[in-house]
């Protein structure tokens, strides 16, 4: 029985194989000579070469000319990049820093924190975070490490208004180093990356030999003033979490300690800056962590000059610092060229700056006016328009109308000879 039921199955199988045509008839391969392409698969084929592909999405490689770029909505769907243009400082109460973007009709304001200029402060990371790369390049992306107010306007109306992380990524260095010495009204002079930055009230390691000090690995930033042409050094003291600023003519020239082999030097300050424990903890609160203003700096020159009236000596008094030193390491970078790493660079540039310091002893008047900008006189100051090289005076509509002037009558019959 078993026998003959697998016998049936499968002279059944062979004869329903050999009898019943193929189910997908128009699949078969084109070799057959039997095959004959039907009117619907012709008619698949025809709609799917005819169906419109997606193109590639550009590369969007921004605009020519542009300056810089920010990120808006970063990290979100909504993420966009706007492509800055030209800028300027503008207004008061709050300065703006106001972007000319690359597309027609947009303008992206930056909303400046302080009005004074000196107690702002962009910041760069140091070289480490980009080994192999070029160390000034890392000025090409500028931020802000406090939330600024940003507003991004288009022809559709204001696309953005809010406090953000303010990060600038520049094309080029000169670029980055103009707009830091705008927003300061300081001219950037050099930076130099350091390991450690510590003093005498901030040691260099802590009670468990771990390296602290005031901030490590950090870029120190030398400015000139524009108004008053002294030095200062800025850096940010990450491990206090504040910014430290300090004018040069505070320190003497001469350097305290040099040591060439470790990259490290300390800076003095000049005469005794430190008295007893109780004036110590009085000045932590005071002055430890000032910053410089405009006027603080408006004082003699040295610490041998005269202070017969009680201004100068108050003046002093304000900016007398409540360190005896300040040291530095500086850190080395393989990518530098032998000579001119950080730490020679920061030698000659403290000779440099202490000798342009000292050749100028003008004192500065402590309550100068500045007019506002861009107003002055009740028109604009962008400068007279120049026409072929010549200057333009502004049209009499601009200064007000002038009384007339009364000609005297002419008689071409009379004679002048009398």
């Amino acid at each position: 029985m078993a026998t003959s039921w697998r016998s049936g199955s499968s002279s059944s199988f062979m004869s329903s194989a050999l009898s019943a045509p193929p189910s997908r008839g128009q699949h078969a391969s084109p070799v057959d000579s039997t095959f004959t392409p039907t009117s619907a698969a012709i008619s698949a084929l025809t709609a799917e070469s005819s169906a419109p592909q997606t193109p590639p999405a550009p590369l969007d490689l921004g605009p020519p000319g542009y300056h810089a770029t920010i990120k808006l909505f970063e990290r979100t769907p909504r993420e966009t990049t706007v492509y800055l243009g030209p800028w300027e400082i503008v207004g008061a109460n709050p300065r703006r820093l106001l972007w000319q973007c690359s597309y027609a009709g947009e303008v992206l304001e930056h909303f400046l924190p302080s009005d004074n200029p000196a107690e702002l402060f962009p910041y760069t990371l140091h070289a480490q975070h980009r080994r192999f790369g070029d160390p000034r390049e890392m000025e090409l992306y500028l931020t802000f490490l406090e939330p600024h107010r940003i507003r991004y306007t288009t022809t559709d109306g204001v696309l953005h208004d809010e406090y953000i992380e303010v990060k600038y990524e520049f094309t080029t260095i000169e670029g980055s180093i103009q707009l830091q010495s705008d927003i300061r009204k300081r001219d950037l002079i050099d930076w130099f990356d350091v390991d450690v930055v510590w003093s005498d009230t901030h040691r260099r390691t802590d009670s468990y030999g771990n390296v602290r000090g005031l901030g490590t690995i950090q870029r120190i930033k030398l400015w000139r003033d524009r108004y008053s042409t002294f030095h200062y050094l800025t850096f940010y003291a990450n491990h206090r979490r504040i910014w430290k600023e300090y004018l040069l003519d505070d320190f003497e020239r001469d350097l305290r300690q040099r040591d060439d082999r470790h990259r490290r030097v300390q800076l003095g300050a000049r005469g005794a800056r430190r008295g007893s424990t109780s004036e110590s903890h009085q000045s932590h609160g005071q002055s430890r962590e000032r910053r410089f203003s405009a006027t603080s700096i408006f004082r003699s020159r040295h610490s041998n000059a005269p202070h017969g009236g009680g201004a100068s000596s108050s003046s002093a008094a304000q900016s007398a610092l409540d360190i005896r030193y300040l040291g530095i390491q500086f850190s080395r970078n393989p990518n530098i060229q032998a000579g001119s790493n950080d730490y020679t660079r920061f030698i000659d540039q403290w000779n440099a700056a202490h000798a342009a310091d000292a050749q100028f002893e003008a004192t500065f008047p402590t309550n100068h006016v500045e007019l506002p900008s861009p107003y002055i006189n009740g028109y604009q100051t962008r400068g007279p328009p120049n026409v072929n090289g010549m200057a333009e005076l502004p049209s009499p509509e601009m200064l007000g109308s002038l009384p007339p002037v009364a000609e005297p009558a002419y008689d071409p019959d009379s004679d002048d000879t009398q």
